[in-house]
């Protein structure tokens, strides 16, 4: 029999728990709790809390925190088609290989802190990397977001870890001088790759950026060229698109270098064409040109590093990190500062005998 009461309603079932109910405030239409109580008081206790919820706007639906967190992942999927090919392989990737397998198919109620947790330790235990890690539970976060704007459930318990993470660890990566910069350029074989180098260095282009460069984007009168394209081809096909960050930049250059780039010869629009006038693949590049050019000059370096560089030797010039920041297209002076002005070996000394310089002209 169930109780009437002026708000919600309670009944024993067979078994001697008891069933909460209440009306649902759309549709007038009674809802059940998703658990049942062991006695009378337990459920008028939560019926009490339902209406205060529902009162101050921060009730769930019951129904939608019984469905599975797989639900909500196509949504999301939605919600970053427009970013680049690479990050959405990475975020599918770890839906699919880390966070689906453990919790795709678990109602979103039942994601707790603790399952989270262990989850993670996992993982840690495991052997996957920390920023692998991050970027599961990153997902993982995302996707519960979602769950939580649709009231599938009160908080998010991605955010409610006791666990933490190990440090990801420091990359210290190698800042070039200008001369190691020629003696690198010099290792390739092809003009076109030693001006790419030199691109990369004092134009602290991203290699994407780079290969994707046009001939209408040289100035040559105005020393300078467009940024407005990157090219990607980690999905097997060459993806031609906008910058990292969607923006188009002037970088001005050495009048050198671009009167070295303006000697290339014209096989295609590209400046940088492979062969066949077409766009180079990075993949391609890298393991017939910039491995062999790095195995010949002893540098060990990446093309990233290059940016690094780039940054570091406008800093040594006289640049500000805003201009630095600028230059190098990004969107705030956190990134500049915090990952591109490294300091180039023997740095130090140089700024103690200007120092005592100074110091010599105040005695």
């Amino acid at each position: 029999m169930g109780t009437r009461r002026q708000w919600g309603a309670i009944r024993e079932l067979p078994s001697g728990r008891f069933q909460a109910r209440y009306p649902d405030p759309d549709s007038g239409k009674m809802v059940a709790a998703p658990h049942t109580f062991a006695n009378r008081k337990a459920a008028d206790r939560w019926l009490a809390k339902k209406r205060t919820e529902i009162d101050a706007g921060t009730a769930v639906d019951d129904k939608l925190a019984l469905r599975p967190l797989r639900e909500w992942w196509p949504g999301y999927e939605r919600s970053f088609a427009h970013r680049k090919s690479r990050t959405r392989a990475g975020y599918t990737r770890s839906w699919n290989l880390r966070v689906a397998p453990e919790f795709g198919g678990t109602p979103v109620r039942r994601i707790n802190g603790n399952s989270i947790d262990d989850w993670v330790a996992g993982m840690l235990a495991a052997g996957v990397s920390a920023s692998k890690v991050t970027e599961a539970l990153g997902v993982l976060r995302r996707v519960l977001a979602r769950a939580v704007r649709d009231r599938a459930i009160p908080t998010n318990p991605a955010l409610d870890r006791s666990i933490k993470l190990p440090p990801q660890p420091s990359m210290h990566r190698p800042v070039l001088s200008p001369a190691e910069v020629e003696k690198f350029a010099m290792s390739m074989r092809h003009q076109r790759d030693q001006v790419l180098v030199r691109l990369l260095a004092y134009g602290g282009l991203r290699i994407g950026e780079a290969l994707a460069l046009r001939w209408v984007d040289v100035d040559r009168l105005g020393n300078n060229v467009k940024v407005c394209l990157s090219v990607e081809d980690t999905s097997g096909a060459i993806i031609v698109g906008p910058t990292k960050t969607y923006a188009t930049r002037d970088v001005n250059l050495p009048a050198s270098l671009i009167s070295q780039m303006c000697d290339l010869p014209r096989k295609s629009e590209l400046v940088f064409p492979n062969r066949l006038g077409r766009h180079l693949r990075y993949s391609n590049w890298r393991r017939d040109c910039w491995d062999k050019a790095a195995d010949a000059s002893g540098i060990v370096a990446l093309p990233h590093d290059l940016r690094g560089t780039c940054a570091s030797l406008l800093i040594d010039a006289g640049a500000s990190v805003k201009d630095v920041q600028k230059h190098l297209g990004h969107k705030d002076e956190i990134t500049t500062l915090r990952l591109y002005t490294r300091v180039r070996p023997g740095r130090s000394k140089d700024l103690v005998k200007r120092l005592e310089t100074l110091l010599a002209e105040a005695a």
